[in-house]
């Protein structure tokens, strides 16, 4: 899993289109402060701009590697205190670039109000150490099967030891300065800490199945079980790894004391991770 990150940023550099750069807008004003959430995913990524004069710019954009996209920018107003910030939106810029880069984007100035134009207005702030957070709880259903919003996705990132370093598809305002001190789940709305592990989840592999692929006898992927599940606080949205990060798996379905994952490692041997193999969702 997390060199499935890994592996996404640098597809991100490589692969961006140079047209998010070329449209962002100039300064508002170099005597008008701004405080900037954002994230960055593979050819997306948002970036919430709160000025100090009371108006915020909600800036999001989606291209293609192979041309074509769009950039929705929300201004408004914003309420912002130590706990909570709200948005008011009042206008949309939406800009829609044709797969043709020859061809000029096109322009369209609307009043917010369209439900498939609008965004998340209220956020909780959630601060860990130097870094801060907006988690809003509106579930959003176009990003993944599953359901899940901005509480649901930061404690993946928690559990599985990717926060403070790594952080997901939420806004944030990251500082440069290293976080030394464990996630106070208590900064976070109740309905929502039972998300979040109070500690790492450890596993043994219990069983190793080679499962070949019926269409490709050359192709084939390892089905891992391990000892822990349900009863332990096991979900499919873990990641358990090796204490050197050499092998690990992603829980794709969990039973009441066992749960299974799926490696497709090259190198991965029974040999090298025979049972009884110690893995963790994170590692102090």
């Amino acid at each position: 899993m997390k060199y499935i990150y890994i592996l996404i940023l640098a597809l991100i550099f490589s692969c961006s289109n140079n047209k998010t750069n070329s449209n962002t807008e100039k300064n508002v004003s170099p005597n008008i402060d701004t405080l900037r959430y954002s994230y960055s995913g593979f050819n997306n990524g948002l970036r919430l701009d709160l000025l100090s004069d009371g108006r915020f710019i909600n800036d999001n954009h989606l291209f293609s590697c192979f041309g074509g996209g769009e950039r929705k920018r929300v201004f408004g107003k914003y309420k912002m205190d130590s706990i909570n910030l709200t948005l008011f939106p009042d206008r949309i810029e939406l800009i829609e670039y044709p797969e043709n880069m020859e061809l000029k984007p096109t322009k369209t100035q609307i009043k917010y109000g369209i439900d498939s134009l609008k965004i998340k207005t209220e956020y909780r702030i959630v601060n860990w150490e130097t870094n801060n957070y907006l988690l809003s709880d509106f579930y959003d259903y176009g990003w993944s099967i599953d359901k899940e919003n901005d509480f649901i996705r930061f404690a993946d990132y928690v559990n599985n030891g990717f926060e403070p370093e790594t952080s997901g598809m939420y806004l944030r305002n990251k500082s440069k300065d290293s976080i030394k001190s464990e996630f106070d789940i208590n900064k976070i709305p109740e309905q929502w800490q039972k998300y979040f592990l109070k500690e790492p989840i450890t596993a043994k592999i219990k069983s190793i199945k080679k499962i070949k692929d019926p269409n490709d006898s050359e192709n084939f992927w390892w089905q891992i079980e391990l000892d822990k599940g349900k009863n332990d606080r096991m979900t499919s949205r873990l990641t358990l790894a090796t204490e050197d990060d050499m092998f690990y798996i992603d829980i794709d379905s969990v039973l009441t004391n066992r749960s299974f994952g799926v490696s497709y490692q090259f190198d991965f041997t029974p040999k090298e991770f025979p049972i009884g193999t110690e893995l963790r969702t994170k590692w102090k």
